[in-house]
């Protein structure tokens, strides 16, 4: 993303008091986590990845759809995800459905160096096109299906999963950096929760969260 770009953004009062709003109502106990969060929603423009006729929604706290039957999820509950993954620089983070490429620009811009995997080609390389266009050239992306995780650039320190999954077998925790964690929507009887899976030097374990909705 070039700094004109960024510039729109920072002179943008009432976006960044949008972004300010979303970050206080996450549950970020981390200062440094908070303020991180809150420099790259605050720098990457959302209206970029998204379809010109749904711009104007662009700075609400809604989901936007995109091509291919998939959607831009809001940026509260990014927010909160990113919060949950004590979100720093310098981490290694993969993102699977990264759709318009939108998280993927946000995690960079935060100075960790992200990879993603996106199961629609067509998708895929659009979207590698953009993060081009926009200056992300430290975004690493391609085709490929989630539950396989990408094992040849692993471990990660974080997974970030942005579509719901059915049962954890589907996901690549083998892939986390001992430490690192994964966060999905997780569906559970039937309801999604947001739910985090933290990996340890012998086990992994899976703390459940707040039921969310997600498209």
């Amino acid at each position: 993303m070039g700094m004109q770009n960024a510039q729109i953004l920072l002179d943008d009062p009432v976006w960044a008091e949008q972004v300010r709003l979303w970050v206080s109502e996450a549950g970020i106990l981390n200062e440094d986590v908070e303020r991180l969060v809150t420099h790259c929603f605050t720098t990457v423009p959302r209206a970029h990845f998204v379809d010109e006729q749904h711009r104007v929604l662009a700075s609400q706290d809604v989901d936007i759809p995109l091509a291919h039957s998939q959607w831009l999820t809001r940026p509260s509950l990014l927010i909160r995800m990113l919060g949950l993954l004590h979100f720093r620089r310098r981490m290694r983070i993969l993102e699977l459905g990264f759709g318009s490429g939108y998280l993927c620009a946000v995690m960079a811009a935060g100075g960790c160096q992200v990879f993603g995997i996106e199961s629609v080609g067509v998708f895929a390389q659009s979207t590698r096109r953009q993060l081009d266009a926009l200056g992300h050239h430290g975004v690493v992306v391609r085709r490929g299906e989630g539950q396989k995780g990408w094992p040849e650039v692993g471990p990660f320190d974080a997974v970030v999963v942005s579509y719901p999954v059915q049962e954890e077998r589907e996901l690549p925790l083998a892939q986390l950096a001992i430490g690192g964690v994964l966060i999905a929507p997780l569906l559970l009887e039937g309801r999604c929760h947001l739910t985090l899976w933290k990996r340890g030097p012998e086990e992994v374990k899976r703390v459940v969260f707040e039921e969310i909705a997600i498209r």
